[in-house]
């Protein structure tokens, strides 16, 4: 009897979700909130992707130099990434803003063009405050969906929540869909607003790859 051979498998086109806890974050965030209430009672909100009410900085925050203790862990992290992705040049931090959701507030989804990467730095998390949110992009597998049971790989998912902790930076590519979902923290005044700097990485510059001229080839 001839031995059955294994099935093969490639995993194409996936999309890679970095995380992690930033240093002494504890201590950050107790530098950072100060300043960003401070911000908001100054600064009328931006409208953005930010909906039912919540507060939305000015894109230059990253221009700021009482903000570099973050900046510098958020630089960290991206040349961390460039060296797994295998990515060239230098990592350029385009934008950068601040994020207030007052109980009520959540952000629709949306995506950040002209960018290659994309995250969020918590300050500050109530309980029941929102869950970050990605979704699969691509229109195909939403339009006759595998039945699905128990323990379904992640890989599957259509949507994945990722739910908020003070101190945690999360970054994914820009292209890739995602919001905010509500707050719905009990706690009164600013205990219960969820604090959040959001912000976009570029390359300071462009130059040929000989692995992707290969795959164009």
């Amino acid at each position: 009897m001839k031995e059955r051979k294994k099935i093969n498998r490639d995993i194409l086109f996936p999309t890679p979700i970095y995380f992690k806890m930033a240093k002494d974050f504890k201590k950050l965030n107790k530098y950072l909130f100060p300043l960003i209430k401070a911000w908001s009672k100054k600064d009328k909100s931006e409208i953005k992707t930010n909906a039912g009410g919540g507060w939305h900085s000015s894109t230059n925050m990253n221009l700021k130099k009482e903000y570099k203790p973050l900046t510098d862990e958020l630089f960290a992290m991206q040349n961390e990434i460039y060296k797994d992705y295998g990515m060239q040049d230098t990592p350029a931090l385009g934008n950068m803003w601040a994020n207030i959701n007052y109980p009520g507030a959540y952000n629709q989804t949306h995506i950040h063009p002209n960018s290659q990467w994309s995250g969020v730095y918590y300050v500050k998390v109530p309980k029941n405050s929102g869950s970050l949110w990605v979704e699969d992009p691509r229109p195909g597998p939403n339009i006759m969906l595998p039945r699905r049971h128990k323990g379904l790989p992640k890989a599957l998912w259509r949507m994945v929540l990722y739910p908020p902790q003070e101190g945690q930076i999360i970054m994914f590519p820009a292209w890739l869909p995602h919001g905010v979902e509500m707050n719905e923290s009990k706690e009164k005044g600013e205990k219960g607003w969820r604090v959040s700097v959001s912000f976009n990485f570029t390359q300071v510059r462009y130059t040929s790859c000989p692995d992707l001229e290969n795959e164009r080839s």
